[in-house]
């Protein structure tokens, strides 16, 4: 059970479907992510080199 990863369900909005049909050509109901994936989405973490 610890390989087990948990995923985040977001259930779209009519509006954002509309958009992801007008930009790739298919269909959504929701996206699932990963948590790891989530967070790298909200704080993605870049290293920068010491100046």
């Amino acid at each position: 059970m610890a390989d087990e990863k948990k995923h985040l369900r977001i259930n779209l909005t009519n509006e954002q479907k509309a958009q992801i049909q007008s930009a790739t050509g298919k269909s959504a109901e929701a996206i699932e992510l990963s948590v790891e994936e989530l967070e790298q989405r909200i704080a993605p973490r870049t290293l920068t080199p010491p100046v």
